[in-house]
């Protein structure tokens, strides 16, 4: 099999948690790369030691500290953008930790060129891979939703009610852990929950982010319901692949950094 041509997370604080996520790597990779979503220089020494510490099983480090918080779909993008080239990428949540031959498990459901995503467990987003050609169908993902919620979801709108719905593996065995358990999220959102002060702000900017994707396709979204979710964004001619940026909604939900 090959390998994983690349494989991106992003973080705010708490440096542990990408050592952790680094460590547990156990399969191929060539490119790995962090984005530091920080802002305030507080852990950029600390990340720029992942690049100098040899790892058997990836190739290449990538830390790249961004002056603002361009927020989790951000990041994804700039995965994305950054090595256009790659076949498909594989995108984790910073607090997450692979069971050995976790990753084996992708790279092999990654080779059907049938497949169009893989999920870590049970149709989640705190680690997918997706394939070129659904960003080509579907487009990036939506940077009006910053800092972080719903933009897995809102993705997942543009396709749920297509063919290629059935072109996704929605897990595989084994696991990982997010947080301290095993394939749960409960003990996931390491960010807040290591920088309580941010905790309001994060769940006011998850409340707004809900409203924006009602907007954008109807209030059946969350259940990927035939009805009344809209069949294209704002229930107007425009195409799947359309994402917007508006400046006003993103400012609502600055997090100060």
């Amino acid at each position: 099999m090959n390998p994983i041509p690349v494989l991106g997370t992003a973080l705010i604080n708490e440096p542990y948690w990408v050592y952790r996520l680094f460590y547990s790597i156990d399969y191929p990779v060539d490119d790995f790369v962090v984005w530091n979503n920080n802002g305030r220089g507080q852990c950029t020494e600390e990340l720029d030691h992942l690049t100098k510490i040899p790892h058997r099983f990836v190739k290449r480090v990538h830390v790249c500290h961004l002056p603002h918080n361009l927020g989790c779909s951000g990041a994804w993008n700039l995965t994305i953008k950054s090595f256009m080239m790659a076949p498909y990428w594989a995108i984790t949540n910073h607090d997450v930790m692979y069971e050995p031959g976790f990753l084996e498990a992708i790279a092999e459901k990654m080779e059907d060129p049938e497949l169009g995503m893989c999920h870590g467990n049970n149709g989640g987003w705190d680690f997918f891979a997706i394939k070129d050609w659904m960003i080509e169908k579907y487009g990036l993902f939506d940077e009006a939703l910053v800092p972080a919620y719903v933009e897995d979801l809102e993705y997942g709108s543009r396709f749920m009610r297509t063919e290629d719905n059935n072109k996704r593996c929605l897990g595989v065995e084994p696991g990982y852990y997010h947080g301290a358990l095993k394939n749960s999220y409960d003990d996931g959102s390491q960010s807040w929950r290591s920088e309580p002060e941010l905790a309001e702000k994060i769940h006011i900017s998850h409340e707004l982010n809900k409203q924006y994707v009602t907007q954008k396709w109807g209030p059946g979204w969350q259940a990927h319901v035939d009805e009344p979710t809209y069949q294209t964004p704002f229930d107007k001619n425009l195409p799947q692949t359309f994402t917007t940026y508006p400046l006003h909604f993103v400012r609502q939900k600055y997090l100060g950094f």
